[in-house]
Formats: C-alpha cells, structure tokens, sequence
C-alpha cells in the first residue's frame, strides 16, 4: 500500500501563491466523487410503496369544442371553444369553472385536499350552461361521472369514467334589415322557409347547411347563399344589386401568412389594399375569448386597434365581397358594427350587425365600386374579423 504524504494532499509542498488553486481543486474533486451516485439513486429511485396518500391534487376537466361540422366528434374541423360555463353538482359543494383558451374548463380534485372542487367520493354531474341560439351536439349537456379514493394516485382520487368532451355548434339563421317592407322566400333541396320584415325593418329565418335561393318580388332576381358553420347576415345591398357579381375572382385575407406568432398592425399593400387601424394577432396572444372564437381558419385574426375605427381603402375602385366577424370578449356581447362603404367623399352603403365573442358571423356586403369600407363598433369594443373577401376591379 503506497502511503500519501499529510503535507502533499494539504498542498503543503507547493508555493503558498498557488496552496488556494490546489485547495479549490481538491474540494471540488471531493465534492464530484462523493455525491454524484447518490445524487443519481435519489432523483431516479423506483417508487414502491403505492398505497399510501399523495396528499396533492390535479385537474379534472370538461373539453369544449366548437363542432363546425355538427356530427358530434371532435375531428379536423373543430376548434376548441373559449368562455362556456360549466357546473358540477354532487357530494359536497357545487363548482363553476369557464373553458379556457384551450378548450379546458378545470375542476380541481383532491382525496386530502378539503379545498378542493372535487374531494370526496360519490356521483357528479357536469352541466353545461348552453348559450342561447346555440345546441349541444355531442348529446351530453348533463353528463354523470363517479369519483372514487385511489390513495397513490396524483390527486388520491379517480373519475370512472373521465367527463366526455362537450360539442357545441351555433342555430343557423339569416338575418337583415330593409328600409322598406319585405318578404322573402328561401329554398333548399326541398325546404321552403318564408319570412316579413317587422315594424324595425328587420327579418330572419332559421336555416340548415346547405345551398339556399333567396327571393323576393322587390328583388331583381332571386340569389344564391351557402350557409355552412356561420350564421349569416345579408346586407340590403346585397338583396337589391341590380347586376350579377363581377367575374373577377376574388381575393381572400386570411391574416395566416403575414407572421407566425404575436401581434402585428397590418401593413398597407396587403392584399393590394390600404389598411388602417388594423391589427392581426394570434388567437391566443390575448386573454379575452372572443379572440380565440372569433377564428374562421388558420390561427389569426384582425382586430380595430385600442377598439377605434378601422378602414380599408384603394386609390382604384374595388368590391367589398363579405367577410366573419365577432366581438372581442363576452363583455361586450351584442357590441354594435357599423359598416360604412364610400366611393371618394360619397357615402354609398351603410350597415349594422350585432357581434358575438362565442364566434363569427358572416356578413354578404357586396359593396361594389368602393374605394373605402370603415368599420366602426358602437361602444368602442374590439372587434374580430377573419376570412375578409375582396374584388379588386
């Protein structure tokens, strides 16, 4: 056995300049040596005791998705759905959690935790609180799961069986305003609907997916709509144009292949137009829920900045062809857009709808031969806006 000099491992052979080089090197070689192993069985130890409480808690959620194609499964098509209230009732006291921006109305759960939503065990039920003129498709508005002790577990409790994801979709219906008495007939694939405009000027009719003939005899010629996942509204423009649409094709701003990510005030020559006061943003750059519902495709949107008037313009006439649009947040459901088309200094059309921070509503302009639409909402709220379609003439 080779015995070390005391003086060498306590540097005492070495120049006293360098015995703290040799003191630091010897510490943290000691240091390396003696906790590396057992630092590396600690942090991967195998649990093996499974029975005994976690005393901690987890999130037990709802799922809520906007069922574009209302067959009642959550595919390609759908979207998580932002800002629906959920209650649960049961053992203990009721609970109300709100979707969140992906879709998740949570509960917290918790054998221990007596703070917790959900602690005990025994039956819940999952109510959904339908917003009106819209419909639960997936069948489940109230749905019953049953919670039992499972010490070990995350939360020391389990749900048998997990709540189901919840589909929604909104009434289909088309809607206007006439400044003179209306009748109109709609028709598809067998189905007649038939509406009067009351005392207000305003009409609307309940509709299903589909392509629908609108007519009227204070209508030139009767026109085609097609109605998809959206309520629609026509504006009065669009009901009285004398001429058929232009045969230019028309252009689509989506606000999907300006950037990638955050926010960014849209710049003019974007789709060969003139914007102001508009901004783009991701769905999810913003809390409020209306920013994520108010997504037609893609992940982005545009907005009114600081909730001010917006416009869109062009030195050469062009088409306002329609476009989706909702309000930024709940708290200004049923926010007023004004919708104002100008030729030069001349006002030529104007139009009002009601918005909507559940989703979108399509608007059919056909504003023709504009070269400035402004888009102003009522109390100063944000508006949303995707899917914006044009004719450049």
């Amino acid at each position: 056995m080779t015995t070390r000099n005391p003086a060498i491992l306590r540097g005492g052979n070495l120049p006293p300049q360098r015995r703290h080089v040799f003191a630091g090197w010897l510490i943290a070689t000691v240091a390396i040596c003696s906790n590396s192993p057992v630092h590396a069985e600690h942090s991967y130890a195998v649990r093996t005791v499974w029975d005994e409480y976690t005393e901690s808690d987890l999130n037990i959620s709802v799922f809520v998705f906007r069922d574009a194609n209302r067959n009642g499964i959550y595919d390609l098509e759908d979207r998580p759905m932002s800002g629906i209230s959920i209650d649960s009732s049961g053992v203990g006291q009721p609970a109300s959690a709100i979707s969140n921006s992906s879709g998740f109305a949570n509960f917290t759960m918790s054998g221990t935790d007596r703070g917790a939503d959900i602690k005990y065990e025994g039956s819940y039920q999952f109510d959904v609180q339908v917003p009106p003129r819209w419909a639960v498709t997936t069948g489940n508005e109230r749905q019953t799961t049953r919670f039992e002790l499972f010490p070990g577990s995350p939360a020391d409790l389990v749900a048998r069986p997990a709540p189901a994801l919840v589909g929604l979709a909104p009434d289909l219906w088309i809607e206007g305003h006439s400044a003179k008495p209306l009748t109109l007939a709609a028709r598809s694939a067998g189905t007649l609907q038939e509406a009067m405009s009351n005392e207000a000027g305003n009409f609307t009719f309940p509709v299903r997916p589909g392509n629908w003939q609108i007519s009227s005899p204070t209508m030139p010629k009767p026109r085609q709509i097609a109605i998809a996942a959206t309520p629609v509204r026509l504006t009065e423009s669009w009901l009285l144009q004398q001429d058929p649409p232009s045969e230019i094709p028309s252009i689509e701003a989506t606000f999907d292949d300006l950037q990638s990510e955050g926010v960014l005030k849209i710049p003019s020559g974007y789709m060969g137009l003139d914007w102001s006061n508009f901004v783009m943003t991701h769905q999810k750059f913003y809390e409020p829920e209306g920013y994520r519902n108010g997504v037609l495709s893609g992940e982005f949107l545009a907005y009114n900045g600081s909730g001010h008037p917006a416009t869109i313009s062009r030195d050469k006439p062009f088409d306002f062809v329609g476009g989706y649009f909702g309000v930024s947040t709940l708290r200004a459901e049923g926010e007023t857009l004004i919708i104002t088309g100008w030729h030069d200094e001349q006002e030529v059309y104007r139009e009002s709808m009601a918005l909507s921070a559940l989703g979108p509503i399509f608007l059919a302009a056909d504003f023709r031969g504009v070269t400035r639409v402004e888009f102003t909402t009522e109390h100063y709220w944000q508006f949303t806006s995707d899917n914006l379609t044009f004719r450049l003439n």
